[in-house]
């Protein structure tokens, strides 16, 4: 299957059967990850890098409420379980979709279930996105769903490579280009509620846009200081590695920016996180 055909037809027929799955079980769930990303950048008339990866997080209250969801998929909808990873399921054209339960299935902001290969995920973060970081959009396949916003993505993926820094290069990169394109795609929410900012004629756009995203990420995060703390750790360490942090090298990718170029953003971040208003 072509992406263009994947993108057009296959991707619809996958949303529409998680769709009736989530109706079916009542299950309520959000988007997160790369197709998220790409529904905020179609609306911003941006072209994003093109995946095929799609990751739902969906708000369970036991494991027997998740494996429900699995069920359904396989039974009405022909989906596959996979060896090497318990929160991965294969449509039957063999696209991965990932399914990440949360909620009062977690322990100590872990979920373990049984299974083969990947079977204990961290989810640091999904609880305050579902309840203060989504928006719902419409996809260009005409569903209606609830989307994590930008900063609410940029936050999930800071913390997912922390956690597996080996195995999820790729946000590095999809993070340097969300604070690329920030400021295009979200400029009302910027001169509506972060004017402020403007006031400081030495900073530059990409740093305004960091500083926005940090702000917002703190607001999602609300009254969660553990995960606050974390964030704020996490932003630190690749400030103190400099071009040592794996995490820097990769946002640059095959572009021209550089390190310090990349620090300065972190570090309007980190600046906004740890403001005390």
């Amino acid at each position: 299957m072509s992406l263009n055909n994947f993108r057009e037809g296959g991707l619809k027929e996958i949303f529409d059967a998680l769709e009736e799955t989530f109706r079916a079980t009542d299950i309520d769930y959000y988007l997160i990850g790369a197709q998220a990303r790409d529904i905020w950048y179609a609306k911003g008339g941006k072209i994003s890098r093109q995946t095929k990866d799609i990751d739902f997080a969906v708000l369970v209250g036991s494991l027997a409420d998740y494996q429900s969801v699995r069920e359904y998929l396989k039974s009405h909808n022909s989906f596959v379980e996979t060896k090497g990873n318990s929160f991965v399921m294969l449509t039957p054209d063999g696209i991965q979709v990932d399914i990440f339960p949360f909620g009062e299935i977690e322990i100590d902001d872990a979920v373990e279930i049984a299974g083969e290969g990947l079977t204990s995920i961290k989810v640091n973060g999904f609880k305050e996105v579902y309840q203060s970081g989504t928006e719902e959009l419409e996809t260009q396949t005409g569903h209606f769903f609830k989307v994590a916003s930008l900063p609410a993505i940029v936050l999930l993926k800071l913390i997912a490579f922390d956690d597996r820094p080996e195995k999820r290069m790729k946000d590095a990169l999809d993070i340097a280009s969300i604070l690329d394109h920030f400021f295009d795609l979200q400029a009302d929410l910027i001169y509506e509620k972060h004017n402020d900012l403007f006031a400081d004629d030495t900073i530059t756009l990409a740093e305004i846009s960091a500083s926005v995203i940090g702000r917002e990420i703190k607001q999602i995060v609300g009254g969660n200081a553990t995960l606050l703390h974390r964030l704020i750790n996490i932003l630190e360490g690749h400030i103190t590695l400099n071009e040592k942090s794996a995490f820097l090298r990769s946002m640059i990718g095959d572009s021209e920016a550089t390190i310090e170029n990349k620090i300065k953003l972190l570090q309007s971040m980190h600046t906004s996180l740890r403001a005390t208003q």
